[in-house]
């Protein structure tokens, strides 16, 4: 279908010589990639990819990890939220770097033992399960045998999400055709909620749901949009297209039913890094995954539309400042992450 914007006007008021500052080499490099289509071998690609670690943020990240690869606490790479290993590898994977960076790739082995059998990554490790039965223990509440609550505590705590946003991660730092990646993807198809989204499928308190979450759900979207075509099974190819579905059908973040008011104004927010669901991440996510030319996307495209600046940027409106390792952006002030993705977002709704 063709979109209510005009694409040559967006593109001659952009700011691409703001996002092409050597200053982020990060924004810089996706810039020259997805806005510009330069090829990864061209001279200029790969000389600001090599930047990528020497810069401000990423020197900030590492000097805070530890020897073994991991940041905050050995045993539990969840909490604190934005700044344990979970999240910084997240984050870490946006900024352009890969396993070829040695503390990058040991970051990512040392995340590895906290994924289970099953491929799912779980919040809870045993150490940390174990205290909390011993602290329960005190409270002389009645448990089960220490064994078993441990094995209960880290398996029930497989998420789609973390699971989705790990491996989303590990696909961008060059671990797609690792067979725990793979493990994580197949179990991701397995535990697809009927109505296409994904719900936390062991957790106790999701028992009785039966709608997806949305945030449950745009992670593993995601995850299956960085796999190549080539490691995208036919089940897994359903599996998206039953969850585009799913997110069509809400207009990317309205009620399927009630007038389609809007569930989630905190949805609208443009926020960045982002570790849950906003429009933006839907967007980017959807028309990524080859969903650019439905109808569906209008009101959400709208709303990013509104949002942007006379000079061509968009605004960093929410983002956990002073709860990660270092900030990314200002809340408040034009963003660069924003505006480089927001324009990418465009460019294929152009292309459908």
């Amino acid at each position: 279908m063709r979109f209510m914007f005009d694409w040559s006007k967006i593109l001659q008021e952009s700011p691409i010589e703001w996002l092409l500052e050597k200053s982020n080499p990060s924004v810089r490099y996706f810039t020259l990639r997805d806005l510009l289509a330069k090829p990864e071998d061209k001279n200029e690609v790969l000389a600001t990819r090599k930047m990528i670690p020497d810069s401000s943020i990423v020197k900030k990240i590492m000097q805070n990890q530890k020897s073994q690869g991991y940041w905050e606490e050995p045993d539990n790479p969840y909490l604190p939220k934005y700044k344990s290993s979970y999240w910084t590898i997240m984050i870490l994977s946006r900024l352009g770097l890969d396993r070829s960076n040695e503390k990058t790739a040991n970051a990512c082995e040392y995340i590895f033992r906290f994924q289970q059998a099953e491929g799912g990554f779980s919040s809870e490790s045993p150490e940390k399960a174990s205290k909390e039965y011993e602290y329960r223990h005190k409270k002389r509440r009645t448990l089960p045998p220490k064994k078993e609550f441990i094995s209960s505590a880290v398996h029930d705590s497989q998420l789609t999400c973390l699971t989705g946003n790990m491996a989303a991660a590990l696909i961008r730092l060059g671990y797609e055709d690792d067979h725990r990646v793979k493990n994580a993807l197949q179990w991701l198809v397995r535990v697809q909620n009927k109505d296409g989204g994904w719900l936390c499928p062991y957790w106790k308190a999701h028992l009785r749901d039966k709608h997806a979450c949305f945030m449950g759900t745009i992670c593993p979207m995601e995850a299956f949009g960085e796999t190549s075509i080539k490691n995208l099974t036919r089940d897994m190819k359903e599996t998206v297209s039953r969850a585009a579905e799913f997110l069509l059908m809400h207009r990317l973040f309205k009620a399927d039913h009630h007038n389609y008011g809007i569930i989630n104004k905190s949805w609208l927010e443009l926020s960045y890094p982002w570790f849950g669901y906003s429009i933006l991440r839907g967007l980017d996510t959807v028309t990524k995954l080859g969903y650019s030319d439905d109808k569906r996307l209008q009101d959400a495209v709208d709303v990013l539309l509104q949002k942007r600046q006379n000079n061509g940027s968009w605004i960093l409106e929410n983002s956990p400042e002073g709860r990660m390792q270092t900030n990314i952006e200002k809340k408040g002030q034009p963003s660069k992450w924003i505006t480089l993705i927001a324009l990418r977002t465009l460019k294929r709704l152009t292309m459908s």
